[in-house]
């Protein structure tokens, strides 16, 4: 597994201690994620217990000055507004955004106006990839749904507000 905040890859052939690689939901559970939502696969991917730890549950966001900062390029620091967020690595924005628009419209929960405006800007810079589809049709497979956000990453454009 690799976590999707440092890279950090861990070959194991066994749950690995939570103490070292953890999930990360990408919803956090102290905002909703709660019930069928805190297992729903659509949100949850692997992460080194430390990245976790730092993006906690704040809200995702573009860092101008950073705290924390991983060898891929999640951060964790204030944006321009001097609000605390957290700025996953580049070539994981875009799945961030669509796991987060998917989570927004499945379970009715509310992203504020901030973290949006981001989430938009990175599911345009970063455009699903063979890999992204490749988990859908496998989550879909488990669990018997997919994001349609992933499917068709224009539908997030064309939603007002989350």
């Amino acid at each position: 597994m690799k976590c999707v905040y440092t890279g950090r890859e861990l070959r194991t052939d066994k749950i690995p201690n939570a103490s070292d690689m953890n999930t990360e939901h990408t919803w956090p559970q102290s905002k909703g994620a709660t019930g069928a939502a805190k297992s729903d696969l659509h949100h949850l991917f692997p992460t080194d217990s430390k990245a976790n730890s730092q993006r906690s549950s704040y809200p995702f966001g573009e860092v101008q000055k950073v705290k924390w900062s991983s060898p891929s390029g999640a951060k964790l620091g204030t944006d321009a507004e001097g609000r605390t967020v957290f700025e996953p690595p580049p070539e994981h924005k875009g799945n961030v955004a669509r796991a987060m628009f998917y989570f927004s419209t499945v379970y009715g929960k509310a992203i504020p106006a901030a973290e949006e405006a981001a989430l938009k800007k990175w599911n345009v810079q970063d455009q699903v990839d063979a890999a992204e589809l490749t988990r859908n049709g496998a989550i879909e497979k488990y669990q018997g749904n997919r994001n349609p956000f992933v499917d068709d990453a224009t539908l997030a454009q064309r939603i007002a507000d989350f």
